[in-house]
């Protein structure tokens, strides 16, 4: 996971590796002085010996040519992207690759200044992000590396010896697209994320793709999608082998981050990055895919206010090592029952919430009630009211997992009693003035 501060459009932290109970178990940076890590990959390699890291590193860069723009004929500042492979032990850089020492800035698709997150150029606050690089993969066939750049549509096959660019891939787009190795085949993509190696032979390379097709100001496609593409290295051809949609009317189109897995049981699941939403697609018999899953994290489609950048679908057990259950008690009133919600945030292991009460801190806690878990937050009613509220975390074999702490209940005085109910109290959008 990463953790870190978010800036426009990236973010500078470290990587952290914690174990199934949440503990962290190591943390990983960037090395050679390079800037800290950013959030868009942190990958560990099989076996976990290292990990694969972003950075955006901020250099002066001249560009007042008429093929930049004509953006400055003062001191130009240019965001580049940089990725590394450190040793998690040692922190050892065992590899690190510049985009501005390979790709010209002339082949980005995202003009100074043409977006929240492009950068004007002219200060190092403001540095032109021409590249964006938002993916890393190593090849375990060939140790070479695959990574995504969103600010340029274009997927690049890094050679491992030399850091040189062994082939690129990308289809028309905004304007004029950069140099390809490959003719696409009644396709496009654009501001893609999420490049992933499938399989790779000597002839024949297939990845996957988020494809966005939209950064907001530019738009190649309806909806965002995920794609599976076959690239033939001698018929220097792209070849989409198939897409998956959001299943909902009209679909999505994300205009930033995002997803595609392909699960071990052959179906493809979905983070949809700007939009909160998750999909997974199943192959029917027929060869076609069915929808079998999605779900928003909010109410809405899109409000802009909850986003994903990755979403997986995995099998997941734990139980939080330093974490409690949180529990608010609340009453409207001392004659009335107590309603309890309680949730464990991270914890999978939960079956069922053993419930206990007391009168005042000191005397012993009593049994009240149990309930089975409902959801990530569960609601259960008493048979009172009770001053003071445990809640203890049981498992499917009824071993005790964790007690919260006591919680006193709460009871809203007379003043509030309009502003609340039997299930609780209405929060306020306004503040007091005076």
């Amino acid at each position: 996971m990463f953790s870190g501060n978010q800036q426009p459009g990236y973010a500078v932290g470290t990587g952290i590796i914690v174990d199934t109970n949440y503990r962290i178990v190591a943390s990983v940076q960037t090395g050679g002085g390079l800037t800290p890590a950013d959030q868009h990959e942190f990958r560990l390699t099989p076996g976990g010996e290292t990990a694969m890291l972003t950075s955006y590193q901020t250099i002066p860069f001249d560009l007042s040519a008429p093929q930049y723009g004509n953006v400055t004929n003062q001191q130009g500042w240019l965001q580049q992207g940089v990725f590394q492979e450190v040793n998690v032990t040692t922190g050892e850089v065992l590899f690190e690759w510049f985009s501005s020492n390979h790709v010209d800035i002339s082949d980005s698709r995202v003009a100074p200044h043409s977006s929240d997150v492009a950068g004007d150029g002219l200060t190092p606050h403001s540095a032109w992000d021409y590249f964006h690089i938002n993916s890393i993969e190593k090849s375990a066939m060939s140790g070479n590396y695959l990574v995504s750049a969103r600010h340029v549509n274009t997927i690049y096959y890094i050679n491992a010896t030399d850091e040189s660019i062994i082939w690129r891939l990308s289809c028309p787009g905004f304007g004029a697209s950069t140099t390809s190795n490959f003719n696409c085949q009644s396709f496009n993509f654009s501001s893609q994320h999420d490049a992933r190696l499938q399989s790779e032979n000597d002839t024949t390379t297939v990845i996957s793709i988020f494809d966005n097709a939209s950064n907001g100001p530019n738009v190649t496609a309806p909806q965002s999608s995920g794609m599976l593409i076959s690239l033939d290295h001698n018929a220097n051809t792209a070849t989409l082998l198939s897409q998956t949609f959001a299943p909902i009317a009209g679909g999505i189109l994300s205009d930033s981050q995002g997803n595609t897995q392909f699960l071990p049981n052959g179906n493809v699941f979905h983070g949809w990055g700007s939009v909160a939403a998750v999909s997974e697609h199943a192959l029917d018999a027929n060869g076609q895919w069915q929808d079998v899953l999605f779900a928003n994290f909010t109410a809405t489609n899109v409000d802009g206010t909850v986003m994903s950048y990755r979403a997986f679908s995995a099998e997941w057990q734990s139980t939080p090592a330093y974490t409690k259950p949180d529990v608010y008690s609340y009453a409207q009133n001392t004659t009335a029952a107590n309603t309890v919600y309680v949730s464990w945030n991270g914890a999978t292991t939960v079956a069922s919430w053993n419930f206990y009460a007391s009168d005042q801190i000191g005397d012993p806690f009593m049994s009240i009630g149990n309930t089975t878990k409902k959801g990530f937050e569960t609601v259960w009613t008493a048979d009172a009211y009770h001053p003071w509220i445990l809640v203890e975390a049981v498992d499917s074999s009824f071993q005790s997992l964790r007690n919260s702490s006591f919680q006193p209940t709460f009871v809203p005085s007379q003043s509030m009693a309009g502003a609340c109910n039997a299930a609780g109290c209405y929060v306020s959008e306004q503040r007091y003035v005076a």
